[in-house]
């Protein structure tokens, strides 16, 4: 089991899709600017996540991917509760078939200027089959993704309350140790659409 970092008034945000009879997520990192945060914030964090998705990214992904929720965890404490959820259930937008569950167009999120660590990325399955060729994902795929992710700076700023979520990028290791606590900085959105690569989604959940 991988040893727990704890991120400073800070949260994980899993958004959690069926595809292919397979349960597969994406997380995201949060922090709070005027903590302690209270049980309406953490339920406008994960609506906020929702109501992204759906609007910027899930539209552009095959209706064979469904995404059923967006699930909000503690991240202070080695327990890691889950403190907010919203359900989803909503199918991409495209009506077309969709690549293989663990096929995905990887996105990487930047950190600040001259920051050099481990990148944080997002592997986005449930992408159609038309907007992959020759193991290159097309310049439409692309650019919906790059736009959609980049609309997420401004957006979680909007997140109830206003302007107390920030979405950021952690790095849990230090030259290979662990750290006592995630180092963080706001996320800067992510690499050059040029650069999002075809790869294969690491692990999947067990089945429903």
């Amino acid at each position: 089991m991988a040893v727990f970092v704890p991120l400073a008034d800070g949260v994980q945000v899993d958004i959690v899709h069926i595809l292919d009879d397979w349960v597969i997520s994406n997380r995201l990192w949060f922090v709070y600017d005027f903590p302690p945060w209270d049980t309406p914030a953490l339920q406008g964090l994960s609506d906020g996540v929702a109501t992204w998705w759906t609007t910027f990214i899930l539209p552009y992904l095959s209706s064979d991917l469904l995404t059923t929720l967006v699930r909000v965890s503690d991240w202070t404490t080695p327990t890691h509760p889950e403190v907010a959820a919203t359900i989803v259930n909503v199918a991409g937008g495209v009506a077309a078939e969709s690549s293989s569950a663990n096929v995905a167009v990887v996105v990487g999120f930047r950190w600040g200027l001259g920051t050099r660590l481990k990148r944080n990325k997002h592997f986005v399955a449930g992408v159609p089959e038309q907007e992959i060729s020759l193991n290159t994902p097309s310049v439409s795929i692309r650019d919906a993704l790059f736009e959609g992710y980049t609309a997420l700076i401004d957006e979680t700023r909007e997140f109830y309350p206003d302007t107390t979520w920030r979405w950021v990028v952690a790095s849990a290791y230090d030259d290979g140790s662990t750290r006592a606590t995630q180092y963080w900085e706001t996320c800067q959105g992510t690499y050059p659409r040029r650069l999002y690569p075809l790869g294969q989604r690491r692990k999947r959940l067990p089945s429903p």
